[in-house]
């Protein structure tokens, strides 16, 4: 798979995707502070690049009121004088949208390729993300500073920038079950060919990711209380879908895209 990394563009790109605040954002600055925090170099001592994720979908309204519910269990991340970052995602597919299609139609061991900035360290990796035929995420990165070619997969098409996904995340950890948690919030999407952005104002996405099965969690407990289970979501996926003019199926992903409907209020989540 080759492809040349603009750096540039994409930052300005990104730049121009987040210009304002989220409302909920004073309330999980607020949240976050009363957590013990944890450094990333602590972060990076657990590895979890072959992992299993679970994934769910939550309205916006109750975000600080889960993180102030989990921070007698969890630690946040605090880098660099921040606990709340901003990930600037840019996606590579081919130009008949091969990767996004192998998701679509099912395929298992398929791939994700993506060039990942956070914005307040300025760190940046290249990432290509296998999803295994036995459901286990596995993730190689790279970190990436020059603006250069590379060969990422071999015996794959060339890709091409296929989407931007920018959001605000902030990311727990449990030492005890060595679970990570990451909420991820204010999520826009827009292709760098167009100039629509699409904005998921009143959900955020809470992500569990562990080498295994997790026994006694207190973000699961908590989430089954509020009666909210695990839901296969992909933000390159419905980002592609919300993005669309029509040209590509996606009849995999319309449960998901009815239930981002449900939870827009009156129009607020896709502006």
């Amino acid at each position: 798979m080759g492809l040349l990394l603009d750096q540039k563009r994409y930052r300005s790109d990104h730049a121009a995707l987040r210009n304002h605040a989220h409302a909920v954002e004073a309330d999980c600055l607020e949240a976050a502070r009363q957590f013990d925090s944890h450094s990333l170099s602590e972060q990076l001592e657990v590895n979890l690049a072959d992992r299993t994720d679970s994934k769910y979908l939550l309205p916006i309204r109750v975000l600080p009121r889960f993180l102030q519910g989990l921070s007698d269990e969890h630690t946040v991340l605090e880098s660099v004088g921040h606990r709340i970052f901003t990930y600037e995602n840019t996606y590579f597919d081919t130009p008949q949208w091969d990767l996004y299609l192998r998701h679509h139609n099912g395929n298992l061991s398929r791939h994700k390729c993506r060039f990942r900035r956070y914005h307040e360290t300025d760190m940046s990796y290249l990432e290509i993300k296998l999803k295994s035929n036995k459901l286990r995420t596995i993730k190689n990165r790279i970190p990436w500073l020059a603006e250069e070619p590379l060969q990422a997969l071999q015996d794959e098409a060339p890709v091409v920038p296929s989407l931007y996904v920018n959001y605000r995340r902030v990311t727990l950890w449990n030492h005890a079950t060595s679970e990570r948690l990451t909420l991820d919030y204010d999520i826009h999407f827009r292709r760098p060919s167009q100039e629509k952005i699409v904005r998921l104002a009143d959900v955020f996405i809470a992500e569990l990711k562990r080498e295994g099965k997790v026994y006694g969690s207190k973000f699961v407990k908590t989430a089954k209380e509020y009666g909210y289970t695990p839901h296969s979501f992909s933000k390159y996926c419905i980002g592609v879908c919300l993005t669309d003019c029509g040209a590509l199926k996606k009849n995999r992903f319309k449960p998901m895209l009815r239930r981002l409907s449900v939870h827009s209020n009156h129009g607020e989540l896709l502006q």
